[in-house]
Parts: C-alpha cells; sequence; structure tokens
C-alpha cells in the first residue's frame, strides 16, 4: 500500500499473494473507517478503488504495533572500521536498516556512528562471535517482515519504504524528516 497509494482489494490481493476475499475487504474497510484509506472512483469494472489519505499517518499508525527494540536480538561492539564491519555483515547475510540504510541511501541530513543490520541467516552470530571487541557498535535485528532489498555499493539495505517504516517504528521519525519527501512524492 506504501508503495501503491492508489490500489483495488484485487491489487493488495495479488501484491501479498493471497486470494482476493474476505480478509483482503474486511482490513480495506477497517482502514477506511479509521480514515487511513478513502475510496476514490470507480474502474470500469464498478469495481472501487482506494487511495491512502497519508502515508506518513499510516506509517504512524503501523509503528504503535510494531516494535523495533523488541525485534533487537543482540548488540556488538567490534572492529574500528565502520566500512569494513559492513563489508562484513553483507558478506554473512546482514541488510543494513535503520539509519544505517538511510545514509546508504544518500540521506546526509541524519548521522549514526551505529549500524543497524536484519539478520536472516543465524551464522552472522557465530562470525560476529569471533570478532575483536573494538569501536563500532552493531545492533542485530530479526528481519520480520518482507521487503524488496536494495544494494547500493554491494551493500544490501532496506527499500526506501521499509527503511522510512523501520524508523518509525524504532521512534525514530524524525531522521526520516528529509528523506521522506524524495520518496514519496
Amino acid at each position: 500500500m506504501l508503495e501503491h497509494p492508489q490500489f483495488s482489494q484485487r491489487q493488495m490481493a495479488r501484491d501479498l499473494g493471497m486470494y482476493h476475499g474476505e480478509k483482503i475487504h474486511s482490513f480495506v474497510n477497517w482502514l477506511e473507517e479509521l480514515r487511513f484509506v478513502k475510496k476514490t472512483y470507480q474502474t470500469k469494472m464498478g469495481k472501487p478503488k482506494y487511495e491512502i489519505s497519508s502515508r506518513v499517518e499510516l506509517v504512524n499508525f503501523f509503528s504503535r504495533f510494531r516494535d523495533m527494540q523488541k525485534l533487537k536480538l543482540e548488540t556488538y561492539v567490534i572492529g574500528t572500521n565502520k566500512e569494513e564491519i559492513m563489508q562484513l555483515l553483507n558478506e554473512n547475510g546482514g541488510i543494513m536498516c535503520l539509519t544505517t540504510a538511510l545514509q546508504l541511501h544518500g540521506e546526509e541530513f541524519f548521522r549514526d556512528p551505529e549500524i543497524h543490520v536484519y539478520v536472516e541467516d543465524r551464522k552472522l552470530f557465530d562470525v560476529l562471535s569471533e570478532q575483536v571487541e573494538g569501536r563500532v557498535k552493531v545492533s542485530i535485528y530479526e528481519f520480520d517482515l518482507p521487503d524488496m532489498i536494495k544494494e547500493k555499493n554491494g551493500i544490501k539495505i532496506t527499500s526506501p519504504t521499509r527503511t522510512i517504516m523501520d524508523l518509525f517504528c524504532n521512534n525514530m521519525a524524525y531522521a526520516a524528516e528529509h528523506f521522506i519527501p524524495k520518496v514519496w512524492i
């Protein structure tokens, strides 16, 4: 929905890999009752189309139900070179997220010395436990929702929309302030 702010229930079902039915209908109606979604116009087939009233308000609402701190699995302080640590994380299945992804998307407004990374493969923990203690703080998060992973300079990062969503869910919406207009024009 955040990627396609105008949608039909059938399109939503297709994007989610679900059958169009009562669950999608109920969900869209619920969002319509909450005024996050509104009916906009009818298609040629007489089926309604919907539009998200405000992506930012919808993400803010979603963040009440998803807390990034509950998804944090472990924190390490290792190595001395942030770029080398990011490469090590990337080579072992890590996906950069939160402010790390924000910076890799080219957003210079917000700087964070910490590396935030999703883990899909638990072998990453073995690799990190073998590292020498250092100065680079690395926070590891459970990869809980599917995403269209991007790559910047050979490093895997969350999509722009997912990066914004994660920042809201980590009470860091302020960090995305300048990024949101670039992504959601």
